[in-house]
């Protein structure tokens, strides 16, 4: 996942001296930034929202969603979000924790019946919930990648035992580092979380997603599932050179299969900064605090980025065809959403992420 590494590496320098920026003269420059970047990297187009000490004080489209057709890019387009995902996969465990129906420092395998990890010379009991969530569990498969429509998905059994397609051919989910010694990133933890939901509450992942975090919060254009009403209002994904990508499908759908749009997004900032009926306070708060061997970057779902004077909470996310971040400070009830439509959307998030940080730590 090409944005969160690199994010994880980003430093901004505070410059001594520099003059606040009135937020239209902000607005105005990040625009004018943004569309230059959108089309030095090939990118048709970009969605993007501000908010700022818990309001929201910018929302916009920029450039295309469907280049052929000339559809504009507007709150409401649908984008794959990637590892965005994970999110919202930790939001479905944890309510399974609140509930009692999961303990968040029991061996995952507790809860397994269809698939077990394979036998290793590591201690599969230290591979709990806890350690899935935070990316300490030792599991392999960082990454996943998608299906062209045409193609019947594997199940999940099957992408566990490594039938994930040419480019993951034979890559199973297994313990490769003992686990709870270390931050190891893991596309392939999260397919086990998306199983365990499975087991547990005996429905399908997108199914218990769209029931106890999406319905609730009226999440209406966000699903784990591309039905007509999703794909309707999608943008089209392009590739580095900017030529349109099919959309991807995905079995390791709790991992990289969500799609969503700005407004949505939104609406979930808004939970997440001013609370919600679905998890209590507490459990955001222990979410968003990094675990132990993770060197402060990593929560239960949550990656950590300190940027000087600013500490946003979030994920971004990475697809073929589609880059995205979705960046709060919780104490500063301030952040940025962002999704764009082409493969080198991160060089532009990442870009647009600092401009936004000078201007809100004074230094632009």
């Amino acid at each position: 996942m090409k944005l969160l590494l690199t994010w994880l590496l980003l430093s901004l320098t505070v410059y001594a001296g520099a003059q606040n920026s009135s937020f239209d003269v902000f607005i105005k420059s990040l625009e004018s930034k943004i569309q230059e970047r959108l089309k030095e990297k090939k990118v048709p187009g970009m969605a993007i929202a501000i908010i700022d000490n818990g309001a929201i004080v910018y929302k916009k489209g920029i450039g295309w969603a469907d280049v052929k057709n000339q559809i504009k890019v507007n709150p409401e387009t649908g984008f794959n979000i990637g590892s965005i995902s994970k999110l919202f996969t930790a939001w479905g465990i944890m309510k399974l924790v609140e509930m009692g129906k999961v303990d968040l420092d029991a061996p995952v395998e507790k809860y397994l019946s269809r698939w077990k990890l394979p036998d290793s010379k590591f201690d599969k009991s230290k591979v709990t919930i806890r350690a899935l969530l935070s990316h300490t569990a030792g599991i392999s498969v960082h990454g996943y990648p998608g299906f062209p429509p045409e193609d019947l998905l594997p199940s999940l059994e099957e992408s566990l035992e490594g039938n994930n397609g040419p480019v993951r051919a034979d890559e199973k989910v297994e313990i490769i580092i003992e686990p709870q010694t270390e931050f190891k990133y893991s596309g392939g933890g999260y397919t086990i979380l998306q199983l365990l939901i499975e087991e547990v509450t005996q429905q399908s992942f997108a199914e218990y997603m769209h029931q106890t975090i999406f319905q609730p919060l009226k999440m209406n254009q966000t699903s784990f599932i591309l039905h007509k009403k999703i794909l309707k209002k999608s943008a089209k994904p392009y590739d580095e050179e900017g030529k349109e990508f099919y959309l991807e499908r995905f079995t390791a759908q709790a991992a990289a299969g969500l799609h969503t749009n700005l407004e949505d997004l939104l609406i979930f900032a808004k939970a997440s900064l001013e609370g919600n009926t679905i998890l209590s306070e507490e459990t955001m708060k222990l979410m968003r605090t990094p675990v132990d061997n993770t060197k402060g970057r990593y929560g239960l779902g949550y990656s950590v980025y300190p940027m000087g004077k600013v500490t946003v909470k979030g994920h971004a996310g990475s697809n073929t065809g589609w880059e995205s971040g979705f960046m709060l400070d919780y104490d500063l009830k301030s952040g940025m959403i962002m999704l764009s439509n082409g493969d080198q959307g991160d060089d532009v998030l990442i870009a647009t992420l600092r401009q936004w940080v000078k201007w809100k730590s004074g230094t632009l």
